[in-house]
């Protein structure tokens, strides 16, 4: 790996230890954000991105029932059935939807940085349960959700003017955000060493 003649060295990373000795335990090292590399390889998994799906669905539902678009925005998104009672069926399809797309993108999300700890690591290893138990797989996903937001567990609101830059084209991309979802991380944190900072810096 090349080494930059830094005058001043970065401070080493530090180490998130995940899972359990039932489930086994893993270092991650953490850089408070997703590395350029791994925003790319997300990208290269062509995942739906869920807020222009769900912008393309209030937009066709709004025209059909003169309810504002922001309001169906937030009922599809919240999963607010009340609101579209008269919609389910786009309701129900649109919650498979958003059921699958989290499951695909946890997988690329726990991959990127288990691809720091082996840069081989592909989708289809973290799919295998014989390759990781899927609690500690949970827990990496967690992590990996903490990362991305840069640990900022507050979510912006969504305003009409959003709704109105996120216009659906023939081709979705990806690139939303997501954040952390629950308090009892059972992430703990140790400090990095010179080895691992040599070994695991962003990609």
């Amino acid at each position: 790996m090349l080494k930059l003649p830094f005058k001043t060295s970065p401070q080493e990373f530090e180490k998130v230890t995940v899972g359990n000795s039932q489930i086994g335990e893993l270092e991650l090292p953490k850089y408070g954000d997703i590395s350029p590399n791994e925003r790319l390889f997300i990208k290269s998994a062509n995942l739906v991105d869920i807020r222009i799906a769900a912008v393309k669905m209030a937009k066709d539902i709004a025209t059909k029932s003169g309810t504002k678009v922001i309001d169906i925005y937030n009922a599809l998104t919240q999963g607010d059935s009340d609101t579209l009672a008269d919609y389910l069926e786009e309701f129900v399809n649109f919650q498979d939807l958003m059921d699958e797309n989290s499951r695909q993108r946890n997988l690329v999300l726990a991959t990127v940085i288990l691809q720091r700890l082996i840069s081989d690591w592909q989708l289809e290893n973290t799919g295998d349960p014989n390759q990781i138990h899927p609690q500690l797989l949970s827990l990496v996903v967690e992590f990996a959700k903490k990362e991305e937001s840069g640990w900022n567990e507050t979510q912006p609101q969504v305003t009409d003017e959003d709704l109105e830059n996120l216009t659906p084209t023939p081709e979705i991309q990806t690139g939303e955000k997501s954040t952390g979802e629950s308090e009892d991380t059972g992430l703990k944190n140790s400090d990095s060493t010179p080895e691992d900072l040599a070994t695991n810096q962003p990609g």
